[in-house]
């Protein structure tokens, strides 16, 4: 299956009060899941989520969704899959990267910069949702091969997950890619003129 990964703004964004934006959040990254489902060729469906919130598999569909106060993200897919999506923009603390990534995978992505690191963090994210785990285990996945600037492999409990990432509008978002390949869409938020 070929993934389509979905990019949509928020309209209004940050600009929101913050009251509102985590509902506007969560509503266009719901948006962009149903829009990764329609261009896979699937029919409509809930979504639904474990007690904990952590998104399960709908009649054989796996989905996946992050949401930043300007963009949201989402895909589907008939195997396991994880989105992240984050702002590039720089940090107070630089122990941060040490937090993502040892020293032999910064040696092979490169350059100890906010880039990379949100490279990297989107990655190991991506990687820990298509898992159904969050940030808590974090230092349980590393990078375990970086291809170009777009691919790398992750490996987390002993499997190797493709992530293949997508830049657009000073955000960088990875996608755990599956065998058919990655499509990336940027679409607008219907009936926001956005």
């Amino acid at each position: 299956m070929i993934l389509h990964p979905v990019l949509m703004p928020v309209p209004g964004g940050a600009d929101l009060p913050r009251p509102e934006r985590m509902p506007a959040q969560r509503l266009v990254s719901a948006r962009a899941v149903d829009e990764s489902a329609r261009l896979s060729g699937l029919a409509p469906r809930q979504w639904p989520r474990d007690a904990d919130g952590v998104p399960m598999p709908s009649e054989g569909i796996y989905w996946s969704l992050s949401h930043k106060p300007a963009w949201t993200a989402g895909v589907v897919s008939d195997g396991r899959v994880g989105i992240d999506l984050e702002a590039i923009r720089p940090r107070r603390d630089t122990l941060l990267f040490d937090k993502v990534a040892g020293a032999d995978e910064w040696a092979l992505i490169g350059d100890r910069n906010w880039p990379n690191f949100f490279r990297l963090w989107t990655a190991n994210e991506a990687t820990l949702k298509a898992n159904s785990f969050g940030i808590g285990r974090l230092s349980d996945c590393r990078i375990a091969a970086v291809h170009d600037e777009t691919h790398l492999t992750t490996l987390f409990e002993g499997r190797e997950w493709g992530i293949e990432h997508f830049y657009h509008d000073d955000h960088v978002a990875a996608v755990t890619a599956g065998v058919g390949g990655v499509a990336w869409h940027v679409l607008q938020c219907p009936g926001h003129g956005v």
